[in-house]
């Protein structure tokens, strides 16, 4: 059975009640079923996400997933929760043909009247259209179905010139999409290929989306970017292109979203992407051939989520990942687990406990808040985590252990520390003095594992055996909030 049977077998047998839309799962997703057919254990990652998530916004059209109209459900939208939810509501139509009223009245029309082809319920009694535009080579349309308490969104891809009434009658789209301040779609009909996919990113009106496509690690270890506003204003179209790095929307002054560009408050996962395992036979050394199966996997898939969070985080791409070290965090029974950083030592790290795909943590427990509510693949015997940081010593490298809670990923106050080989204890200290250290632990197979609170201002020192420092360096990593690489993300409506 291929995947999209899967999914659309799954929508059929669901429940009607359809879970929050992600945007940029779903346009990995879709990369991923072009990929199939020559990537390695995709299709089982795939799966599984599917057996967690029964339902999606449900997408119609053979051109975005196979869901076919004959189900006879009739969807009712979600609670809008945020005034700002009614600020997108209410913002004037934008997108190349808003200033055609005849065309936005006309398509309004037809969007009520043919609400029940669209699943759309009575309840939602009022219309708006959002968006309407033929720039990117094809139509997309986006109207809100809503009533004073409930909302949700439909989006429809058509060729250019298409007669308003056949715009809402060819299904190539989404319907019951939830409703965000800032909702982001789908902007792609017909890709030619696995990186043909856009996005649009739709604010409330009088805000500022901006993007930074790259960015430069500091000698704080925090990444800076230079942001460009969209030429649009408050939403912004982005081709295939220009799908990576990160984007941000400030509101009255105030940044609320800033983050990788697709992510607007949803989970992020470090699995799926352009690179995968068959396309990285040679970007890390496999090792001696006579260690186990697993930690040979640990230290490939540590490569797969390190290129993927590179370039989807728009860091300077650089010379390929080496492994930092590997090896087991315990002897309880822990998966293997493999530190991934470039060869030049300093700038981004990633921690990757496990084999296959992996779920990105984010925070500590009580500051996550980008996947609250969502099942993570971390639950599962076969999900994998990741951390990251940054280091800017190239001998001495930490990083925070992840773990489970609340089936989301978090980060511990376990810090992983590789130092140099000769290394003995690593001690992490307030004002450089061993009476001051308030951690330290011994190496074990090249790393140690101290206690220490995340956003701790230490410095880590690595000692050798007769107590000669080898190596020092401050941890640098925020205290509190969720980060990739060090760099915040915020969701603040």
């Amino acid at each position: 059975m291929s995947v999209d049977e899967l999914r659309a077998g799954l929508a059929r047998i669901a429940e009607p009640v359809v879970p929050d839309e992600d945007p940029y799962g779903r346009l990995l997703r879709h990369a991923r079923r072009r990929k199939r057919h020559r990537l390695a254990g995709l299709v089982a990652a795939v799966s599984g996400l599917l057996a967690t998530v029964l339902l999606g916004p449900v997408a119609l059209g053979a051109g975005s997933g196979g869901q076919d109209r004959e189900d006879g459900r009739v969807l009712d939208g979600y609670a809008v929760t945020s005034d700002w939810e009614w600020r997108l509501i209410n913002s004037p139509t934008r997108g190349s043909l808003a200033g055609d009223q005849k065309l936005i009245d006309e398509l309004t029309r037809l969007f009520d009247r043919d609400r029940a082809d669209l699943r759309m319920s009575e309840s939602l009694p009022e219309v708006k259209v959002l968006y309407a535009d033929e720039s990117a080579g094809f139509r997309q349309l986006v109207a809100a179905y809503h009533s004073d308490r409930s909302a949700a969104l439909v989006e429809l891809k058509v060729p250019v010139g298409t007669q308003p009434q056949q715009s809402v009658r060819i299904y190539n789209g989404s319907v019951n999409v939830r409703m965000k301040p800032f909702s982001v779609l789908d902007a792609s009909y017909d890709p030619r290929g696995p990186e043909d996919v856009g996005l649009l990113g739709l604010a409330p009106a009088g805000c500022v989306v901006s993007v930074a496509d790259a960015a430069v690690v500091g000698a704080d270890g925090v990444p800076r970017r230079q942001w460009e506003s969209s030429p649009t204003g408050d939403y912004v179209l982005l081709d295939a292109s220009q799908v990576r790095g990160w984007w941000r929307v400030e509101c009255e002054g105030q940044v609320r979203v800033e983050g990788p560009v697709g992510h607007s408050g949803v989970v992020i996962r470090g699995e799926g992407g352009r690179y995968q395992p068959t396309e990285l036979a040679d970007a890390l050394p496999g090792g001696d051939t006579s260690r186990r199966m697993d930690a040979w996997r640990a230290e490939r898939w540590g490569g797969v989520s390190y290129r993927n969070l590179m370039d989807m985080s728009g860091l300077p791409s650089a010379p390929d990942p080496v492994v930092r070290w590997s090896g087991r965090l315990d002897s309880n029974g822990q998966p293997e687990a493999a530190v991934i950083g470039p060869a030049s030592g300093t700038g981004p790290l990633l921690l990757h406990v496990g084999a296959q795909g992996s779920v990105l943590a984010l925070a500590k427990p009580g500051d996550t808040t980008s996947n609250d509510g969502e099942e993570t693949a971390a639950s599962s015997a076969e999900g994998s985590l990741v951390a990251t940081a940054v280091t800017t010593s190239a001998t001495l490298a930490a990083v925070r252990v992840p773990a489970v809670s609340g089936g989301r990923g978090v980060l511990t106050d376990q810090l992983l520390v590789v130092p140099p080989p000769a290394a003995a204890r690593v001690d992490a200290v307030t004002d450089g003095a061993p009476a001051d250290a308030r951690a330290s632990a011994d190496v074990r197979s090249g790393a140690a594992v101290l206690t220490i609170a995340v956003g701790a201002k230490v410095t880590l020192r690595a000692l050798a055996g007769d107590g000669t420092v080898l190596a020092s360096a401050p941890l640098r990593e925020p205290a509190q909030g969720e980060h990739i690489f060090n760099e915040p993300l915020v969701t603040e409506w």
